[in-house]
């Protein structure tokens, strides 16, 4: 018996991810506007933590995207890509104290609050308001070689994966859907069973999202190399976040809701140092080396990311995963074998443009 097949248009860090788990049992075909991981967010690298913003909230569903986060990492054999050894987070303002501490106090399984003379014990090149939150179940990821991995998985499976080719619509039908792209020039039609659209930054070119209200937040880091660098030093999130790699760190990030084009800036890139600074002193005689500019895209009215059917059940979003892909996109790639099979059972009423979080709604019997 042939299997589904599914398209999955974008091979950022969604649509791997989703090739990764729909390949065992669908027939997957990738295609992407550019090459594989030159989007994924224009992230060099990124930070899975747990307890995010300045309040220190625990992420949604925080356990199990850690696992998923895990599993996809060796699923796809790459976990060189993955620092899993803990993030650093220095107070840097004082109402962050209290924070920190009511976080290590409620969840206590996930972080542990640093007095400052415990954090200059550990780590004196740290420079923190007073103190920090310790949270060993977190880590970097190499964002760009988790995707390669993750597809180059998916294709020892039988997923094949087509770069340079845009989606530009689709025509759903009751037994299908037919995928219209464009490449060198060229359009084509292609009949599947089901749409996953996971074009991230690429929505603006497809019309047929403006109901959904995506918002496109431009976002730069800076790889910098620094003579005689510390050692030892975990990731750090704090003002902006810092990723160690020997003697290069990757620098992030910012935040820029109005831009017209994604060339670097160095104006942000000077602010970028000055905040990342405050928390390692030493960045200061850093040597930039290069700089990486994307786009994380949010569904404006919630925040929320959305996934699920859009219009028709053949046709899926996963798109607004912003700042917090990396502990969503596994998750969500690991549940979508299971949802895609339901499909014909969602409810009509979900059909329409709207955040959908897997937490509120199960299409499948658990």
């Amino acid at each position: 018996m042939a299997r589904p097949s599914v398209c999955i248009a974008g091979a950022g860090l969604a649509g791997a991810c989703a090739a990764l788990y729909l390949s065992d049992t669908y027939d997957v075909h990738v295609i992407d506007a550019k090459e594989a991981a030159s989007g994924a967010s224009g992230a060099a690298a990124g930070l899975a933590n747990p307890l995010m913003g300045r309040r220190a909230k625990l992420t949604w569903r925080a356990a199990e995207a850690w696992g998923a986060l895990t599993e996809t990492v060796a699923r796809a054999r790459a976990t060189s890509a993955f620092d899993s050894g803990g993030v650093l987070r220095p107070t840097t303002e004082p109402k962050q104290v209290r924070f920190f501490k009511d976080a290590a106090s409620e969840h206590p399984r996930w972080c542990s609050w640093w007095t400052a003379d415990a954090l200059a014990e550990r780590y004196p090149q740290v420079q923190a308001h007073d103190g920090a939150l310790w949270l060993p179940r977190g880590g970097a990821v190499d964002v760009p070689a988790l995707v390669r991995a993750a597809l180059v998985r998916a294709r020892t499976h039988g997923a094949t994966y087509t770069p340079h080719t845009r989606l530009t619509d689709w025509t759903p039908h009751d037994d299908g859907v037919d995928v219209h792209t464009e490449s060198g020039g060229s359009r084509s039609t292609q009949r599947y069973d089901y749409l996953l659209c996971c074009v991230g930054q690429g929505y603006p070119s497809l019309p047929a999202l403006d109901p959904l209200d995506l918002h496109g937040i431009k976002g730069q880091t800076l790889t910098v190399r620094l003579r005689d660098a510390p050692s030892g030093l975990p990731p750090i999130s704090g003002r902006g976040y810092i990723v160690p790699d020997h003697d290069t760190f990757v620098l992030g990030s910012s935040y820029e809701h109005e831009f017209e084009d994604l060339q670097p800036s160095e104006a942000e890139t000077q602010r970028i140092l000055q905040k990342t600074q405050t928390m390692l002193p030493a960045l200061r005689n850093a040597q930039v080396e290069s700089v990486a500019v994307g786009v994380r895209v949010k569904h404006n009215p919630t925040n929320l990311p959305l996934v699920g059917p859009y219009q028709h059940p053949r046709t899926w979003v996963v798109l607004g995963l912003g700042s917090k892909g990396l502990l969503t996109a596994p998750l969500i790639a690991r549940k979508l074998p299971r949802w895609l099979r339901a499909s014909h059972r969602v409810p009509a009423a979900i059909r329409v443009p709207k955040a959908l979080l897997p937490s509120t709604w199960a299409p499948a019997p658990s």
